[in-house]
């Protein structure tokens, strides 16, 4: 039996997901069993099934959570009027957030391995990084650029390709912060982000630096 509640509106549910959170970063994958889930969680081992469907299906939930639930900018848009300059900041985030998350990333990067040995797992990173380009997609594109019929099979210009390439750039930046690299500059880092994203837009563009609204 499962349970007729969406995972993401049941607290014992979103308990079994922390767990196996926590595990993923203190014990690597192998140490996130569903038994270690459960005491983590104090709940049933039973009850991964009847909220997730299965180990499968917890792992699903806990690749969105972390790649989509805890970005915590991840679908906003910018308003209508807002510069390429800030449209560029609410991709790329800042310093504070990046430090808060450090540990959501850790755990990421322990289900990679894992993502590129079960094909069911690396559909779903598929998607959602898919999901990423379309956001980012739409946040890099100013409402008088868009093409009527935008979407995943459309041309988006260059604002598809320039998102994929922030993706790529801070995936980059995140692993730093999550091997510790002597003298990495967060900062600096970031900042060498967005000039290297709105230098691309302004090529793009034809207006050097991007600063068009």
């Amino acid at each position: 039996m499962r349970s007729p509640v969406s995972h993401k509106r049941h607290p014992t549910a979103q308990k079994i997901l922390a767990a196996a959170k926590t595990l993923l970063t203190e014990r690597g994958y192998r140490g996130m069993t569903l038994q270690a889930i459960s005491a983590e969680a104090q709940v049933n081992k039973a009850a991964a099934w009847y909220y997730f469907g299965g180990k499968q299906q917890l792992l699903d939930a806990l690749l969105e959570d972390l790649l989509i639930t805890e970005s915590h900018h991840y679908g906003i848009l910018p308003p209508a009027d807002a510069t390429i300059a800030e449209r560029v900041d609410l991709i790329v985030g800042s310093a504070a957030q990046v430090n808060d998350r450090v540990r959501r990333f850790a755990a990421f990067y322990e289900l990679l391995p894992e993502a590129s040995r079960d094909a069911d797992l690396h559909r779903h990173l598929q998607a959602l990084y898919q999901s990423w380009y379309e956001w980012a997609t739409a946040v890099l594109t100013p409402p008088e650029t868009k093409p009527e019929k935008a979407g995943p099979n459309k041309d988006d210009g260059p604002a598809r390709t320039i998102g994929q390439f922030a993706s790529i750039l801070l995936d980059g930046i995140f692993l730093q912060m999550v091997v510790a690299a002597p003298q990495f500059d967060l900062e600096a880092a970031l900042e060498r982000a967005r000039s290297a994203l709105l230098h691309l837009i302004g090529e793009e563009s034809g207006e050097p630096g991007g600063t068009t609204s």
